[in-house]
């Protein structure tokens, strides 16, 4: 990127990008925001999604939980014990 120093305004630096490549790369990055925090909140509740479920997996009892075990091994191909 090619940036130049100006004067000073109200006290600080101003920097102006010159080339068209560069300005309409940072107007796409400007614009981004709104859908990187989006994401970001997406991955925020699935990891309290994904928090309560462990919360509720640990309150089973565990006859319920070794049950639970064993269907999840058969869905991935294991073999019955």
């Amino acid at each position: 990127m090619t940036l130049q120093l100006c004067g000073p305004a109200l006290g600080s630096e101003v920097m102006t990008v010159i080339d068209n490549p560069d300005l309409a790369r940072l107007v796409r990055e400007a614009r981004d925001e709104d859908a990187a925090v989006s994401d970001l909140e997406g991955c925020v509740q699935r990891i309290r999604r994904a928090r309560e479920a462990k919360t509720a997996l640990a309150g089973l009892p565990a006859e319920q939980l070794r049950a639970l075990l064993e269907m999840r091994r058969l869905d991935l191909g294991g073999d019955s014990a």
